[in-house]
């Protein structure tokens, strides 16, 4: 046994069974923890870095699957054991769980004796595995089953209506309906963006749906008008012709009880101008639908239930970023999920002109149902369209330095081993060159550190300018620049630093005429990979000497350690 004491983390809900497993333990040199959700668990992990996890599977805030799959893609929690300790007995069980991450399973009730030799052996280095077929299949298996709350509600509506299809020969024709909006709305689920859901819908609607014309209408916020976004069975003139004022009120107390509103004699509307453009379209009888969901905004708690899963499905090496990003990004979900424009998606107009077939209420219903679907299908690629952006700016953020728009010290650290172990497999050369901006201080000192600001940020774009795509140039810090040169041995990385350092001393900055100089200069260091250093630390050092050598050569010059 290890000198120290060992720790064993206890993550469940039930008192009773987490007071009977630290009883059986506590005659073992182990420090037992325990928490009563997953979300607890995992923090307490992040904490304590306890040698063992026994976990339930039916946790109250998040399944232990999906728990077990956090830690492990956790970097300072993956090499944790975590092993499933579950009364659940349901086929491939075992198999799900450790395709999720678990190193083990148990199974309740538990051996009172066995046990201790059970979590020992763990501990001692057993792993349950899956063989290679196995483990393929369970993992295809497992990424089905982690579907959104959405798909699961429509799941259930399907099943629910499967089974009462059984009944009637009415009710097998609704359940069959029901089964094709399903249909519909997993090629809906499968647009990339808002936009492309809104023109599918359309054509699903007259395709799928019978109608022979519709229309999806947008909300010109800004313009306070409604107008079309795509069109079926019009002719092309039809967004000139459509010029409605949006009334926000008006279409709320519409759609307050309904999401589909039946006009059968469209001559006793009131609006005059709408009355003539249906008059002129020739409808006789129509469907007018929201596109939305209602408005609730949700509870930091609830909030952060909601985008778990998409944080975690969609960009998992984003979420595993230090918790403050996470907030951030939940924060500003937060306000974004407040407004109204979040729940309003849009208008459907629907009619029959060719076939003059009659609209039916059952017709109304399965379309009542399949916007409903359709507004939280609409909702979600909006919230994940969101997301992107949030975390595209938040990995921008991450690597770049804010004052001059170059990479920052930390992508170039990353980067300058990247480079160094692609260089290494391929037995290729690369260089690094080293730049420093000749008595800045002295002109920082002079003109303030505005003006310096400015300086920076034009030396930034003539670097970025001047150098090939491939090549990465960072923020070294404060005046110092560093460029990762690919593929570039010693001689062509001093041509380009020459040229570099010609460009920078030709080009006009403000008040330089006003320095003793007369100009701004730059002094650079090249160092090559391997002929100078062979590994980051130390072409780092010899690329900061031969800098060092330039400045103490008079500045504004190219210097290396070797001819």
């Amino acid at each position: 046994m290890a000198s120290r004491p060992i720790k064993i983390l206890y993550i469940e809900d039930d008192a009773s069974s987490r007071m009977l497993i630290k009883k059986i333990l506590s005659r073992f040199p182990i420090t037992f923890l325990e928490a009563e959700t997953g979300l607890a668990g995992l923090q307490k992990a992040q904490q304590e870095h306890p040698d063992l996890i026994l976990m339930d599977i039916n946790l109250p805030d998040i399944s232990g699957t999906e728990l077990a799959t956090k830690i492990k893609s956790t970097p300072e929690l993956q090499d944790i054991i975590v092993v499933a300790l579950t009364a659940i007995n349901e086929p491939d069980a075992r198999e799900i769980t450790l395709i999720a991450g678990c190193d083990g399973f148990l199974t309740k009730p538990i051996d009172l004796e066995k046990f201790p030799d059970q979590v020992f052996a763990f501990l001692k280095g057993k792993r349950e595995i899956l063989e290679g077929e196995k483990q393929d299949f369970y993992r295809r298996k497992y990424e089905k089953s982690l579907v959104d709350r959405l798909t699961a509600k429509i799941l259930e509506l399907e099943e629910s209506n499967r089974k009462l299809a059984q009944t009637s020969q009415k009710l097998q024709l609704y359940s069959e309906n029901l089964e094709k909006i399903l249909e519909i709305s997993s090629r809906l689920q499968l647009c990339s963006n808002p936009n492309q859901l809104k023109k599918q819908l359309v054509d699903e609607i007259c395709d799928n749906f019978q109608f022979d014309r519709c229309i999806f209408i947008d909300v010109d916020a800004e313009k306070m008008k409604l107008v079309v976004n795509y069109a079926r069975g019009f002719p092309s003139d039809i967004r000139k012709k459509l010029n409605i004022p949006f009334d926000n009120q008006y279409l709320q107390n519409l759609f307050k009880e309904k999401q589909i509103i039946h006009v059968v004699e469209p001559e006793k509307i009131q609006e005059p101008h709408l009355r003539d453009i249906l008059k002129k379209s020739r409808v006789r009888e129509f469907l007018f639908a929201y596109l939305g969901t209602p408005m609730s905004p949700l509870k930091p708690s609830d909030l952060r239930e909601r985008i778990k899963p998409l944080l975690e499905t969609t960009t998992p090496t984003l979420y595993n970023q230090d918790e403050a990003d996470a907030e951030l990004i939940i924060e500003h979900l937060q306000e974004y999920m407040s407004s109204e424009s979040f729940y309003r998606g849009g208008f459907v107009f629907m009619d029959n002109l060719r076939s003059e077939k009659k609209i039916f209420p059952e017709q109304i219903r399965l379309l009542e149902t399949f916007f409903r679907t359709t507004g939280y299908i609409y909702q979600n690629l909006l919230l994940m369209e969101e997301l992107r952006y949030l975390f595209i700016r938040a990995e921008k953020e991450a690597i770049t330095d804010h004052l001059t728009n170059l990479f920052n010290y930390r992508y170039f650290i990353q980067q300058l081993n990247r480079e160094i172990s692609r260089a290494r497999r391929h037995h290729t050369k690369f260089s690094l060159i080293m730049i420093d901006i000749d008595f800045f201080k002295q002109y920082n000192d002079t003109f303030g550190h505005q003006a310096g600001d400015l300086v920076l940020q034009r030396i930034a774009r003539l670097m970025m300018e001047n150098t090939r795509s491939s090549d990465i140039v960072s923020r070294y810090g404060g005046e110092e620049f560093v460029i990762i040169c690919p593929e570039l041995n010693k001689t062509e990385a001093i041509k380009m630093a020459e040229k570099l350092r010609a460009i920078i001393e030709t080009t006009p900055f403000p008040n330089v005429n006003k320095l003793p100089s007369g100009k701004l200069s730059i002094s650079l260091g090249v160092a090559t990979f391997p002929d100078d250093a062979k590994e980051a630390a130390a072409l780092i050092k010899k690329a900061d000497e031969a800098l060092y050598l330039a400045k103490s050569s008079g500045r504004n010059c190219v210097r290396t350690l070797s001819a």
